[in-house]
Parts: C-alpha cells; structure tokens; sequence
C-alpha cells in the first residue's frame, strides 16, 4: 500500500493539467485503494497542497510548488522516512535553532495556534482536569504576601504546586495530595496531621490555551486548595520560590538576575484572584505562626 500511495501522489497533475479522476491514478484501481487515497485527498486538501472536487473525485495540485511538495512526499513514503522522529519530548520550541520539526509538541503548537486564528469557536485538542494548591506566607522582611510557586522546565514558567489527575486517584484532592508529596517531597507532609486542604474553587475553567508542554490547544479544568494548619516551615527545592502576589498578578515571574517568565496563560491566576474574597493576598498564611 506504501508503494500504491507513493505512485498516486507522484500521478496528481500539476495545477496547469487537467485534474484527474482519483481512480485512474490509482494502481490496481480496487475499491480498498481507491478508498485509501481518497482518505489522503482529503488530507492533502487540509493542506492546500491539491485541489479536490469531492462530487466528481477529480484532483489536481493547486500550484508548481504544491507539485514538488506531492513528488517529495512521495519519496517520503517510498522510501520509509519520517519528517518528526521525536513525538515523546515535552516541551514546545525548546531548541530555537531546530525549526517545527523538533519535536511533536512544537508542531502541533503550530497546528492548534493556526486554528485558534481560523476557526470562529476552536474546539480543544485536550481537556485536562488539573489540581493546584495555594501556599501562602507573609514575607517577614517585606510585609508582602507571597505564594510558592515551582518552575516547570517543559512548559518554561513558574506554576503553583499541582498537577494533573489521573483516573487512579479517584477523587480530585487524592491529586492534590499525591502531588504535595512528589513535589515538596523530603518535608514529611501528611495531610490530615501536618497540612490540612481547603477548597478555594471547584473546576475552574480559564480560557482556552496552547499548552507549553504538549503543544495542544488545551481546555483546563482547575481544583484548586488552599494549604492551612502547616506544622513546619517548608524545606523548598531549587526549583522553588517564593513570589509576591503582586508579580503573580502581573503575569510575571522575575528572578534575582532580571530575567523574566512570563505566564503562558494569566487567565487562571486571575480567575483564582477573583474567587478569593479580598484576593489572593488576603489568604490566611499556610503555616499559622509563619516561621518560613
């Protein structure tokens, strides 16, 4: 069948032909082939690359570029290769240098933001149930009200702790704590005895984003709590750090170096800000006697 599609893609007349009936370019010309191609037809069309009257199934490229572009596919499937060999790396235009074919989350980051200028009402790629747990403090020097936040190095952004639900939690705050301990691991929190949770906002759902670690246009669903009754200050990680809410407000985090990272999306910080009475500043400190 690879050799059957090569053959097809090779036989589209150039856009200065006559198109041509999809089943006169088929080899063989059997019912599971021309079937096939018709698939690819209307692939190719997506692309521009051919113009396809689906009533009378005649085709034709839609340009001497499109021409070229239908013979080097050909070789592509002729000859067994593959345009993006990375579709495991997460992490969305990490290397600047090596174009949209890097990784697949880089290219379906180009799909997804394509379609969120082209269509009226883009549908998502990806739903995602997600919890997120606030840790608040009164910075002692400065009197601000800060919040801890990690940095996540495939999506390139400061983040609350939290993460994403997996069917085998259960209920949604099982997430919650499960990733309190992946991620502020070696602090010996027990939920229930060192750190109680609060529920700040049931499914919170921001707008639409092109997600910075997959690349898809993504619909997040957001439980976020509250971390109270912290028995003992928090042993953080390099990755940790505490940001005034000010900043967080801003869209920003800024590091002692100067150097700045943006929110992919602000929607939700601000979401969460707004279903909070007072803000997010007016959170009552995670540990009562605020020693951090």
């Amino acid at each position: 069948m690879r050799q059957v599609l090569a053959e097809f893609l090779r036989a589209i007349p150039q856009s200065n032909q006559e198109a041509a009936s999809i089943a006169k370019l088929v080899q063989g010309d059997t019912m599971e082939a021309t079937l096939f191609v018709t698939g690819v037809a209307y692939f190719l069309k997506m692309w521009g690359i051919v113009w396809f009257d689906e009533e009378h199934m005649r085709i034709q490229a839609t340009s001497q570029a499109a021409k070229y572009t239908l013979n080097s596919l050909a070789e592509f499937i002729a000859n067994d290769l593959t345009l993006i060999s990375d579709w495991k790396t997460r992490g969305v235009n990490r290397d600047e240098a090596a174009g949209p074919f890097q990784n697949g989350a880089t290219f379906l980051a180009l799909l997804d933001a394509y379609r969120v200028t082209h269509e009226d009402h883009p549908q998502p790629s990806r739903q995602e149930k997600v919890a997120q747990v606030l840790i608040k403090r009164t910075n002692q020097q400065t009197g601000q009200a800060e919040l801890l936040l990690q940095f996540d190095r495939n999506a390139n952004q400061y983040q609350f702790i939290g993460g994403r639900w997996r069917e085998s939690d259960g209920p949604v705050i099982n997430t919650m704590v499960r990733e309190i301990e992946e991620e502020l691991e070696g602090n010996d929190l027990i939920h229930g005895k060192t750190y109680k949770l609060g529920t700040v906002a049931d499914d919170l759902v921001p707008n639409l984003v092109l997600s910075p670690t997959f690349g898809a246009l993504t619909e997040y669903h957001f439980w976020i709590y509250h971390m109270q009754d912290l028995a003992m200050p928090l042993a953080l990680q390099a990755d940790d750090r505490w940001v005034p809410v000010e900043q967080i407000l801003s869209g920003a985090v800024t590091i002692e170096d100067g150097q700045t990272y943006p929110f992919q999306n602000n929607d939700i910080f601000l979401r969460i800000h707004e279903a909070i009475p007072g803000g997010l500043a007016a959170l009552v400190d995670s540990q009562s006697d605020n020693e951090s």
